[in-house]
């Protein structure tokens, strides 16, 4: 097959490529037609010249972003949330799905998978929304509990004390059980054998898990996590431009919310150009270098 020329071997698997067909349509129309206009970076865009009749600027918006007096403080708040979300909020859905996998009965299982799949499909307007009315320190089911046993309200939101604890408990929230989706197939796909041979040998469950569950989605879990280093300069914009406030500026304005506020609110649309397509620089080189270390450490690779 592989001395085949490329056009039969496509023919002949035909169907797949057919059912493949739609992602690959919205990638090009999506991803790659947009490639386009990053040469906005370059030039100082005018909608009267368009993309091509603008004049050239060279590199001015990316020296206009590196000299920003907060530019160092937007990448390392970028970086340490990202960092969070990675480390601790990337194995999650893992022991999620292993937990799920253990458990015998039916029903309660499968309130749990959709109890924890819901929140991913509510938007982050109304999550954040809805933090609000259980923190706020002013009539919050959260602090009246609080004040069952003496304590004195919190000021959970807009609060540096809290701030990274509320971005992260509320991404995994909103993300832990969507992406234990494929994990659980991964953990479904493991020959049954496998297990049955551990409880001969005498293997509980803990081992089992150790010995046979966690190498069978070791895999998938690689690659994923080579695809979650490549969102390590995005930390979220939506999240971060709803929970972060003037209190807690300092550590919560990242690079999307920059891109977003200077491009959208500010017209500035050279210099977001330039500062996201510094984001797509950085994140290409994570990815090709971890790609590489994944690949001499386990043999698993993307490319």
């Amino acid at each position: 097959m592989s001395s085949s020329p490329l056009f039969k071997r496509i023919w002949k698997h035909k169907i797949f490529y057919l059912f493949m067909l739609p992602g690959i349509i919205w990638f090009l129309i999506f991803s790659y037609v947009p490639l386009y206009g990053v040469q906005v970076a370059f030039r100082d865009f005018n909608f009267s010249g368009g993309f091509t009749g603008s004049p050239w600027a060279g590199f001015k918006y990316f020296n206009q972003f590196f000299d920003y007096y907060q530019s160092a403080d937007i990448i390392r708040n970028t970086i340490v949330i990202s960092l969070m979300k990675l480390l601790i909020g990337f194995p999650m859905p893992i022991l999620l799905a292993i937990l799920l996998n253990e458990v015998r009965v039916i029903k309660f299982k499968k309130v749990v998978q959709t109890l924890s799949y819901l929140p991913y499909f509510v938007s982050w307007i109304v999550v954040v929304t809805l933090m609000q009315r259980l923190l706020t320190p002013y009539g919050g089911p959260v602090n009246d509990l609080l004040g069952l046993f003496g304590m004195e309200p919190i000021q959970f939101l807009n609060n540096t004390s809290w701030f990274y604890q509320i971005i992260l408990g509320s991404d995994i929230w909103k993300n832990i059980g969507w992406n234990s989706i494929i994990y659980m197939a991964a953990v479904a796909g493991i020959d049954q054998q496998l297990y049955e041979a551990a409880k001969m040998d005498g293997a509980g469950r803990f081992r089992q898990i150790w010995h046979i569950t966690l190498p069978g989605i070791r895999n998938i879990a690689v690659i994923l996590f080579i695809l979650s280093v490549g969102s390590l300069m995005s930390a979220g914009y939506e999240q971060l431009l709803l929970l972060n406030g003037p209190a807690t500026a300092g550590i919560g304005s990242v690079l999307d919310v920059h891109v977003i506020t200077s491009g959208i609110s500010q017209g500035r649309l050279s210099y977001a150009a330039a500062v996201g397509l510094f984001q797509s620089l950085i994140a290409l080189i994570l990815i090709v270098t971890v790609n590489r270390i994944a690949r001499k450490v386990s043999d698993v690779s993307l490319f």
